[in-house]
């Protein structure tokens, strides 16, 4: 069944469409984040930020990797390969507080 609604441009609103990457023309929406910074703060560094972001951004677009995916990806190679487990000793022990005893009634 096609779907009735329209957005502003009078073309299908599909939910597919719904976690597509959102873009402004062809950069990542999220950019903006360090184009407010740099015109807010207009210095060397905040520049070469905007073009650092604006290189990674892209390049991640082009192997088509999510900005999610990117941050899971750098936190892996930092944690490395080993990831031990978590012995029975560092577990949270279980607590009675006694809610349901006869004396606090």
């Amino acid at each position: 069944m096609a779907e009735e609604r329209y957005n502003i441009y009078r073309s299908a609103v599909h939910w597919r469409y719904a976690m597509a990457r959102p873009m402004l023309t062809f950069f990542d929406a999220r950019l903006v984040f360090f184009i407010a910074l740099f015109a807010f703060h207009i210095r060397w560094w905040t520049f070469l930020l905007l073009v650092t972001a604006l290189t990674l951004f892209g390049v991640a677009a082009q192997l088509n990797y999510s900005l999610h995916s990117v941050v899971r990806l750098v936190k892996s190679r930092i944690a490395g390969a080993h990831r031990p487990a978590v012995p029975y000793t560092r577990l949270r022990p279980m607590v009675d507080h006694h809610s349901d005893r006869e004396a606090d009634r």
